[in-house]
């Protein structure tokens, strides 16, 4: 389980740094980030992320997989962009793998 935790909070955090990264220092505009960009990423992308992170970190399966789908709308949306936007949807979706072998071994302990 300690080998669970620690791939969960490794993508958590390179989930929240990547993104991070691609919305304050965009390879594709030299402009900053509108304010609803910036929200919606927030509530929708970072938010859950950071919870994941805390969740692997605890062993909840459950919130885990909550944080995971709460993240993957937007990241599948970004998955259809032509850009390294489409490297966002890896962080939730490997999350939720992890939540759901963590919930199988809960179930079977």
């Amino acid at each position: 389980m300690k080998f669970l935790r620690l791939i969960g909070a490794f993508c958590g955090i390179g989930s929240l740094l990547f993104c991070g990264f691609m919305l304050l220092y965009n390879p594709y505009t030299h402009s900053s980030v509108e304010p609803d960009v910036l929200t919606s990423f927030t509530v929708m992308y970072l938010v859950p992320v950071t919870l994941a992170i805390f969740a692997s970190l605890s062993l909840n399966p459950k919130l885990l997989i909550i944080c995971s789908i709460w993240a993957l709308p937007l990241s599948l949306y970004c998955l259809a962009t032509p850009s390294l936007f489409k490297f966002l949807v890896i962080g939730p979706i490997l999350l939720l793998i992890l939540g759901i072998i963590m919930l199988k071994n809960k179930r079977t302990n």
